[in-house]
């Protein structure tokens, strides 16, 4: 069973590690992201959870780079009970990036697990992700549409 107190503590202290690091003050952080305080607040204190559009604006306030910013959805959206899309992602194939977290979870891999992931580039569909246990792998997917 996922502890959800345990994840959500893991989410609020990333953000609040990378907060400090470029020497915001919560409501620096909440300005820069377009979000209120108390939600910056209550996420790095593991009281509320959010969903992947508002974990995304405070990756973008943190000023992530790409993989950081979807290490950072992947950890979100491993609780959260509405979210499986990962936004503004749009220049990898959907197909990969919305499948992802739930392919994840279903072998068995928690965000808190991964240690890299490394986002197909342009006209592939294949990603890797490096876990800290130094296991490593490659996610393909396939779409075939038929009429």
């Amino acid at each position: 069973m996922v502890d959800m107190k345990r994840i959500k503590s893991t989410l609020g202290k990333i953000i609040r590690e990378k907060r400090k690091k470029m020497g915001l003050t919560q409501p620096q952080l909440a300005d820069k992201s377009g979000v209120t305080t108390s939600i910056i607040n209550d996420l790095e204190n593991g009281i509320r959870s959010a969903g992947s559009k508002t974990i995304n604006k405070i990756a973008y306030g943190l000023e992530l780079q790409e993989e950081a910013r979807f290490e950072l959805l992947l950890v979100g959206l491993t609780f959260s009970k509405r979210d499986f899309l990962i936004p503004d992602f749009a220049k990898y194939p959907p197909e990969i990036l919305n499948f992802l977290p739930y392919a994840l979870t279903r072998v068995g891999i928690r965000s808190d697990s991964i240690e890299k992931v490394d986002l197909p580039k342009k006209g592939e569909n294949s990603l890797s992700i490096s876990l800290k246990n130094k296991t490593k792998f490659s996610l393909s997917i396939r779409v075939s549409r038929t009429s």
